[in-house]
């Protein structure tokens, strides 16, 4: 059900490692997030709504009909009716209700992801630009990433304490699932569509750096966020990786889980999780991204002049790791 998601545009020059910028700009008019969430609410709930109002956004609302909430797509029969009748439920009209309210202004937001956005095509400028949606699937699918569109489901992103969520989700999945991780959801899952995993899925050093890739990247383009949010973490959960650091590295490399294929043993150090379950039960989960990031983080500072497009290419992660001169 999680997936991931989205992008943007205004001007800053990249070269090789971040230029930690912290000022973001105004957000053209042609990179503005697409409402899709706002336009739909208000055809559920005004009572003089025509389905005409939607037709505008036909080709997403196929979309999002055929693979989000399943009803079919527009051209099918009866298909508005059934529109309808997905959202007519009280407890998803409360939720969407509230998703109004949080999201009613979303300015900060989409600065943020121009300025994201805008830097990392000008890394890669063979990335076609696409738009960004919202949208509201009463926790469902997280993202759509079609050609030319991305969106995100923003009724997951109320706040871990909002109460709904008590009765779907973990208190670790819920700690992702606050208004401030939009953004970096957003370019994260562009990022993983558009850089897709090269390596070995069961080695956990490939998943490790392939990871901490995204998160470095996601350091260059939006360089005003913590450390600790790049890794989606909170600022206790980081700072209990960097004392622990030396022993993190030290149990990995004891229990020979670096370089050994075994996707369950990998998958323990990246999934999601309360904590991960080869280390103390204080960790937080996911801590093979940490690390992963903290190498390649130590490899660009070696290498000033690597390219972020440079730096993507290279699959060669026991050759990244010697080069990183990482040392714990």
């Amino acid at each position: 059900m999680l997936k991931k998601l989205l992008f943007i545009f205004i001007v800053v020059f990249v070269f090789s490692s971040c230029n930690k910028r912290t000022v973001y700009g105004e957000v053209p008019a042609e990179w503005e997030i697409i409402r899709f969430d706002k336009v739909l609410y208000e055809y559920l709930t005004n009572a003089e709504s025509s389905d005409k109002d939607l037709e505008k956004y036909s080709d997403f609302l196929d979309e999002f009909g055929r693979n989000v909430i399943k009803i079919g797509g527009v051209d099918s029969l009866g298909f508005y009716e059934r529109l309808r009748n997905y959202f007519s439920e009280p407890t998803l009209m409360r939720l969407y209700a509230d998703q109004q309210l949080v999201f009613s202004e979303t300015e900060d937001l989409n600065r943020e992801l121009a300025h994201g956005m805008t830097t990392l095509l000008n890394a890669f400028p063979e990335i076609d630009k696409p738009q960004i949606y919202m949208h509201v699937s009463g926790l469902e699918q997280n993202v759509i990433l079609t050609d030319g569109i991305v969106s995100l489901s923003s009724d997951k992103y109320l706040g871990e304490d909002y109460p709904l969520y008590t009765y779907f989700f973990e208190d670790y999945r819920r700690a992702l699932m606050s208004p401030d991780r939009v953004a970096p959801d957003y370019l994260l899952g562009f990022m993983m569509a558009n850089f897709p995993f090269k390596g070995r899925q069961d080695v956990l050093l490939d998943r490790m750096i392939y990871e901490g890739k995204l998160r470095y990247l996601l350091s260059c383009l939006i360089p005003a966020r913590e450390n600790w949010e790049f890794v989606g973490y909170t600022k206790d959960q980081y700072d209990w990786c960097s004392r622990n650091e030396q022993n993190i590295w030290k149990q990995i490399l004891e229990n020979k889980h670096l370089f050994e294929p075994n996707y369950v043993v990998t998958d323990k150090y990246i999934r999601e999780a309360p904590y991960t379950s080869s280390l103390p039960i204080e960790s937080p989960g996911r801590v093979g991204i940490w690390i992963g990031f903290r190498i390649v983080d130590s490899y660009m500072k070696n290498h000033p002049r690597t390219t972020l497009s440079e730096l993507i290419d290279l699959t060669d992660y026991q050759k990244l790791l010697q080069d990183s001169k990482y040392k714990p």
